[in-house]
């Protein structure tokens, strides 16, 4: 299982691995870099550190088209190497089941047929949607491999001129040369201040809004109370209406389930954090995951979100809004929603508790 921030652009919907996405912002004024290519747009200065900005319409060789003060940049960050990226619309992360990515298109092209095909990864198709998977490491190398000129004399441009190109002061040539220089050139007066109000902020601010250090949880209902685990232990959710119980096993263990040939075996947590059992339905759902290579699947009531949690959020001795759960199995809570949320340590629950599957079963 992977983490993917998913974006709209041009009509197409691409997906980049969390880990990668240092930060995300409204679309600010951009400086050009000189003798960049063209799907290279310009730059942002972000906290004193320049950052250049790909268009992937243009880099994919598509038509242009026009920017809106309502897009958004993504920034990506791998090894050093950072490089923002357009985007119409960003979405939030979500679980992608790395199995399902594949090199063929549900309609009869390939990926070295498409325009995308040397930076992209993979393909995966997510409900009705398709979803083009980008090679982060490829587009940053990319980038660096133009040698582009990025310092602050970028930036030096005089604001006048950049709010209105017009300027009856400067001769024709002049203003051919701004219009041609200038990002987004087709903006208004009032988008322009905004423009350049958001790349003053970005330059000035201190805070930064990223997901670097943050990591991944998975939470999920328990007879309506919430509960996270982290998402690197998660293999896959499942529905499932057929399962094998097994005789003479401990209450937790409900039994076995065959998952595309692989017996996994099914266990209900409940108890452990002195919730009430409700036993199954006709359709449940679980969560399988791997704990140093022990499999089970725990009994869920629902998927409700992916969260990036800062560890630093993490609080040791503090209760869930539900002071009857029991804290034993729990690494600790983290501020959710206005709400405690319990995360739980499964290497506890699975390996140092009372459950011991791998030795039950």
């Amino acid at each position: 299982m992977g983490y993917y921030l998913t974006f709209n652009y041009n009509n197409l919907t691409y997906g980049l691995p969390a880990e990668n996405i240092q930060e995300i912002f409204f679309l600010p004024q951009l400086a050009s870099i000189p003798e960049a290519p063209k799907d290279i747009i310009g730059a942002v200065n972000v906290r004193g550190e320049i950052i250049p900005v790909m268009d992937l319409n243009l880099r994919f060789g598509y038509e242009e088209i026009d920017y809106h003060v309502n897009d958004n940049v993504v920034i990506l960050n791998h090894e050093k190497l950072k490089l923002g990226i357009i985007a119409n619309e960003v979405h939030e992360v979500s679980l992608i089941d790395e199995r399902n990515i594949t090199s063929e298109l549900p309609y009869d092209v390939t990926l070295t047929e498409l325009k995308q095909e040397k930076f992209i990864s993979g393909v995966v198709q997510k409900e009705d949607q398709l979803i083009l998977l980008l090679d982060p490491q490829k587009l940053l190398r990319y980038t660096e491999s133009q040698e582009l000129s990025l310092d602050l004399d970028l930036f030096e441009i005089e604001e006048e001129s950049l709010a209105n190109p017009e300027n009856d002061t400067l001769t024709e040539g002049e203003k051919e040369v701004i219009r041609k220089t200038v990002f987004f050139p087709q903006a208004s007066e009032y988008e322009r201040k905004l423009l350049q109000k958001r790349a003053n902020n970005l330059r000035e601010s201190t805070k930064l809004k990223d997901f670097t250090g943050l990591k991944p949880i998975s939470i999920f209902t328990l007879n309506q109370e919430f509960f996270g685990i982290e998402l690197s232990l998660v293999q896959e959710f499942i529905k499932f209406k057929k399962y094998t119980p097994i005789p003479c096993t401990p209450k937790f263990i409900l039994g076995n389930l065959n998952l595309r040939g692989e017996i996994i075996t099914l266990i209900d947590i409940r108890e452990e954090f002195n919730l009430q059992s409700s036993g199954l339905k006709e359709e449940n759902q679980a969560v399988i995951v791997n704990v140093d290579g022990v499999v089970v699947g725990i009994i869920i009531d629902a998927v409700n979100d992916i969260y990036m949690m800062n560890p630093n959020d993490l609080k040791l001795e503090e209760n869930t809004d539900n002071e009857s759960v029991n804290q034993e199995y729990l690494q600790g809570v983290i501020p959710y929603q206005d709400k405690m949320l319990g995360i739980i340590d499964l290497n506890q629950v699975i390996l140092g508790g009372n459950l011991l599957v791998d030795e039950a079963v």
